[in-house]
């Protein structure tokens, strides 16, 4: 991520300002790891059901290695000092609300700046809110807030 910002960076059709990186899944955790390392390229960190591992006994709703992200998560916020949005949904079958929350109360008690949002269920499986054309409507409005916030 930190290579794409910085060849990005270097374009001049690129506007000079701080980037906000959005990831979902394992993409949302490669941008909290970023985040973590807090680029002054970056502005906000935007994590849509972020997280690694799959279902233990390929069950879903059982994350196989729980503790390990929360210990990751807490990690990231030993140093990460930029912003970021965690959005979550109470159906997601990878990351679960318990464990999400716990992710996010670890990040925060590092150090970490977070605000944690668990919105409702969403579909079948919640994990899929960021990419699905009608999950835009529903977290839309707390992307915009949080980054309107940023701008202040």
């Amino acid at each position: 991520i930190a290579a794409a910002l910085d060849y990005l960076a270097a374009q001049p059709f690129v506007a000079p300002e701080p980037a906000v990186v959005v990831g979902q899944s394992a993409g949302g955790w490669a941008a909290l790891a970023l985040a973590s390392r807090n680029p002054p390229t970056v502005a906000a960190v935007v994590n849509f059901a972020g997280g690694r591992g799959g279902y233990k006994d390929n069950r879903p709703s059982s994350n196989c290695a729980p503790d390990r992200l929360v210990d990751g998560a807490r990690e990231f916020g030993r140093t990460a000092r930029i912003p970021t949005l965690w959005i979550y949904t109470q159906n997601d079958l990878f990351f679960g609300p318990s464990l999400s929350a716990r992710m996010a109360d670890a990040f925060r008690s590092a150090g970490g700046v977070a605000e944690y949002l668990l919105l409702p269920p969403f579909g079948k499986d919640g994990h899929t809110l960021f990419g699905a054309a009608d999950g835009v409507e529903r977290w839309a409005p707390f992307v915009e807030r949080f980054l309107g916030a940023k701008r202040r």
